[in-house]
C-alpha cells in the first residue's frame, strides 16, 4: 500500500469509547460515532474544523480486542460532556495509510498495513493508533477516504 511518513506531536482527545473486538467493531463503533456527533459541540477547547479522530487503545492481539474512541482533538482538557472520556497520545513517528471505500473493506486495509510494516523495516508500537476523518470522509461510500496513522519505532 502507498503510505507517507510523518512525525506528530503529542495530542489530546475527548470523545466516547467502547471496548470491542475485530469481530464486533462493525456493530460497536458506529454507536460511539453517533454519540460523539450528538455531543461534540459540548467539548471544550475543541480544535474542530473538519477533523475528527478514531483513537484505538488497549489493543490485545491475542484476543483481537481493543478500545475505540470516537473523538475530537482538544488544545487542553476542560469540562467534559457527560459520558465522555479523555486520552492523550505521545509524540510519535507514523506511517500514514489511506483507507478508500466502504467500511466493509476496512479489515482488508488493516490486513495489508500489518503485512507492509515489517516489509518497510519498521516496528509498530502497539499501545495505540489513530484514524483521521476529515473532509475526504463522505460517509460509508465507495469514494470516501480516511487516514490511518500507525505509530512506529
Amino acid at each position: 500500500m502507498e503510505y507517507t511518513e510523518a512525525h506528530k506531536p503529542a495530542m489530546k482527545f475527548v470523545g466516547y469509547g467502547v471496548n470491542t473486538s475485530m469481530q464486533n467493531a462493525g456493530q460497536d463503533c458506529p454507536g460511539v460515532w453517533s454519540t460523539f456527533m450528538k455531543n461534540y459541540k459540548g467539548i471544550e477547547n475543541y480544535i474542530g474544523g473538519m477533523k475528527n479522530y478514531g483513537v484505538v487503545t488497549n489493543a490485545d492481539s491475542k484476543e483481537c480486542t481493543f478500545r475505540y474512541i470516537a473523538s475530537a482533538e482538544v488544545s487542553e482538557f476542560g469540562d467534559m460532556p457527560e459520558g465522555s472520556e479523555k486520552i492523550e497520545i505521545p509524540e510519535s513517528d507514523y506511517l500514514i495509510f489511506i483507507h478508500r471505500g466502504k467500511l466493509e473493506t476496512l479489515g482488508n486495509t488493516y490486513g495489508s498495513i500489518m503485512e507492509d510494516i515489517p516489509r518497510l523495516g519498521k516496528r509498530q508500537r502497539t499501545d495505540f493508533w489513530v484514524e483521521l476523518y476529515d473532509k475526504r470522509w463522505t460517509g460509508d461510500k465507495d469514494e470516501a477516504e480516511f487516514e490511518i496513522w500507525i505509530p512506529v519505532e
